[in-house]
């Protein structure tokens, strides 16, 4: 079980509100899309159906588009948990990595978690090892937690490992 604190307050008033938690997800496909839009619902119900949250969802494709990734670097620069989720063995884009890049520049002491979501068929396979790999050396580089999931397999009635 993944379990994230709530923010701290920032001030009196802060303290009388429900905690608010935002996730940024950066998916590379559609199925890639539904396990972590899956994978958020669940965390969200394991901290707690009272609990406010924010999701934002940026797609590999748009993140080649410079003024897109400037955003969604920003974006997740101030995020709770970031879930990075990915359809195949094939390397990371040009437009992820550069976003990955100057996300990390911006994080300050928020410390995200970072969480990799990968496909099934990417378990043991050297691209996916790599990309692991990859993950763990920016998160380490920015002092962020990382974790990363085994791959799950959407069915009609959810997700099976």
């Amino acid at each position: 079980m993944l379990t994230v604190a709530p923010p701290p307050p920032t001030n009196q008033k802060d303290t009388e509100k429900e905690p608010v938690y935002s996730l940024v997800v950066i998916y590379e496909g559609v199925d890639s899309g539904k396990r972590a839009n899956y994978f958020c619902e669940s965390l969200m119900r394991e901290i707690g159906e009272a609990t406010l949250f924010t999701k934002d969802l940026w797609s590999f494709k748009v993140l080649d588009i410079p003024q897109v990734r400037h955003t969604a670097a920003e974006v997740a620069a101030v995020a709770d948990v970031v879930v990075l989720a990915l359809d195949g063995n094939t390397k990371l884009p040009d437009g992820v990595k550069a976003w990955m890049e100057e996300w990390v520049k911006r994080v300050g002491d928020e410390n995200p978690i970072l969480i990799a979501l990968f496909n099934p068929s990417d378990v043991g396979q050297e691209t996916g090892a790599s990309t692991r790999a990859f993950f763990s050396a920016v998160a380490e580089t920015a002092g962020l937690t990382f974790l990363h999931m085994p791959g799950q397999t959407i069915t009609e009635d959810g997700l099976s490992a």
